[in-house]
């Protein structure tokens, strides 16, 4: 039976386009609607904006300060809780707070969404032994989708690796990660786009067996009763010489976390294997944070 080299699917989930191609696969189209079923399911259960979601159900709606998690929730807030103590907390998924406070009282200001929001947030809020996630206050809420659609692309992998697919790429929304090479040994090549324009690619990377995620405050926005903020929500706001930051790592989960947390605190220690691209406010390309006045 012959097929195509290359086969490419498409589709819309978790409010942004998808797309998964597969190189040299027999089984590429039963490959691709797996991994499109597992977002969509990823999506309706950790999803912050639907009451009925798992995440609400069992998380944020819980009857007690303690919640048992499957082994999927398990693995998420794992490396939740490692990558939240690796930013010393300013990657932060209890600022679902913040939003809830919102929610019931969209008047409020920023200043006083966060004051009213502090004591439930933060490295302190939550903690983890074994498979039991421990919540004191019923105030704290988690809001994952600064996660989730990373944890999509990673599991997307591992769809197509457990297939026996040895070269695919990955890309929803933007937050890529490729699996091996393309066919002919040669990486990847990832556009990273103008904060300024987004329908201009800026520069591009290569990819191998690697992930690569950007994080960008100029598109999306949060309504405070006084001002509208950037979508990267924290009391004292993305860092101002900071359009976008691309982070080059393993996972793209691991990615996802750490372009969202150099965001707002520009010079954190990142670890050895991660790569890290600036682009400020005069569109000018840093690899290091020297540019941080």
């Amino acid at each position: 039976m012959s097929f195509n080299p290359l086969f490419v699917h498409r589709f819309q989930a978790m409010t942004v386009p998808c797309e998964v191609q597969l190189y040299h696969s027999e089984k590429a189209a039963d490959i691709a609607a797996l991994i499109e079923s597992n977002t969509l399911r990823l999506e309706q259960k950790f999803n912050f904006y639907d009451s009925h979601s798992w995440l609400n159900q069992q998380v944020n709606q819980r009857q007690s300060s303690s919640v048992v998690l499957d082994d999927e929730s398990y693995a998420v807030f794992e490396v939740l809780k490692r990558l939240v103590d690796g930013t010393k907390g300013v990657f932060d998924p209890t600022v679902g707070t913040v939003k809830s406070m919102m929610a019931s009282t969209p008047q409020l200001d920023k200043n006083a969404a966060y004051e009213g929001a502090k004591a439930f947030m933060g490295v302190d809020a939550w903690s983890l032994s074994d498979k039991t996630l421990s919540i004191p206050h019923a105030e704290t809420q988690f809001d994952l989708g600064g996660v989730i659609k990373e944890f999509a692309v990673d599991q997307a992998v591992m769809i197509a690796e457990k297939f026996g697919v040895s070269s695919a790429l990955v890309n929803f929304g933007g937050d890529i990660r490729a699996l091996g090479t393309k066919p002919d040994g040669s990486p990847f090549n990832v556009a990273v786009l103008n904060p300024k324009n987004k329908h201009e690619p800026f520069f591009s990377l290569p990819l191998a067996n690697a992930a690569l995620t950007t994080s960008a405050h100029y598109e999306r926005s949060f309504q405070f009763g006084d001002e509208e903020s950037s979508h990267i929500l924290s009391q004292r706001g993305t860092h101002p010489q900071v359009l976008s930051v691309s982070v080059l790592a393993p996972t793209t989960l691991e990615a996802g976390a750490l372009s969202t947390a150099l965001t707002l605190e520009p010079t954190l220690p990142v670890p050895e294997q991660v790569g890290v691209v600036f682009i400020d406010d005069q569109l000018a390309i840093h690899q290091d944070t020297e540019f941080v006045a």
